[in-house]
């Protein structure tokens, strides 16, 4: 193919700009990327014109942990009221998680984290090495923290996470302990505000739908194709 079709190829093709909200600690995020994913597949089955170009947006669900976090399981029964109540949406999630093909390991979680030292990680991802790395990494910070029941607001366990992806220890460490790490907490709540965003997961689709929750893969794949540009 010459450089003329090549550019000409590139030009014809029709992107879809997908943002998904999501926070490390939230099991539904977990699901709803996974969803993500296998509605991205759907979609390049039937339309192989098309791409899904996917930005990961930091929304922490619980901005006022305090950074050493608290107590997992004492946090979620003051939350939710009962050791009956917990087990139930446990049971929910795992249900869900498995039809996903996800085994949620709540047993082995240990301490609920502050996760914005993660979210800076991942935010610092992206400038290092583009979207990929930072699906890679929120993927790897999932697992870490579902399944293996990490500290995933350890700063040293983040850097150690980072090391997975090539990222250098020390660059990490400093970008996780800036004493900047406020500012973007206020930057991505006023984000997800501007896109009407108030819990995760969330999408925003074609920068005009505007979705919330794990939704199943054809509800997605159908909604992303709506908000296909004219």
């Amino acid at each position: 193919m010459s450089e003329l079709a090549d550019v000409t190829a590139t030009i014809s093709r029709k992107r879809i700009p997908v943002d998904f909200y999501f926070d490390l600690i939230c099991p539904w995020c977990m699901i709803g990327k996974r969803q993500l994913e296998r509605a991205t597949e759907l979609v390049a089955i039937g339309y192989p014109d098309v791409d899904i170009d996917v930005r990961w947006k930091s929304l922490p669900l619980l901005p006022d942990m305090p950074l050493e976090g608290k107590p997992y399981e004492a946090f979620y029964l003051h939350r939710l009221g009962s050791a009956d109540a917990v087990k139930a949406r446990r049971q929910q999630v795992r249900d869900a998680g498995s039809a996903n093909g996800i085994r949620f390991e709540f047993e082995r979680i240990e301490w609920m984290p502050n996760t914005t030292a993660a979210h800076r990680l991942v935010e610092h991802a992206g400038q290092v090495g583009g979207a990929m790395i930072q699906s890679l990494l929120i993927d790897e910070l999932f697992q870490a923290y579902f399944i293996r029941g990490m500290n995933i607001g350890d700063m040293q366990v983040l850097a150690d996470i980072g090391e997975i992806y090539d990222m250098p220890r020390a660059a990490s460490l400093e970008r996780m302990e800036s004493p900047m790490r406020d500012a973007p907490l206020e930057h991505w709540q006023s984000e997800a505000r501007r896109e009407r965003i108030s819990g995760v997961p969330g999408f925003v689709l074609g920068r005009r739908q505007t979705l919330s929750g794990a939704l199943p893969p054809e509800t997605l794949a159908r909604a992303m194709l709506a908000a296909l540009p004219p």
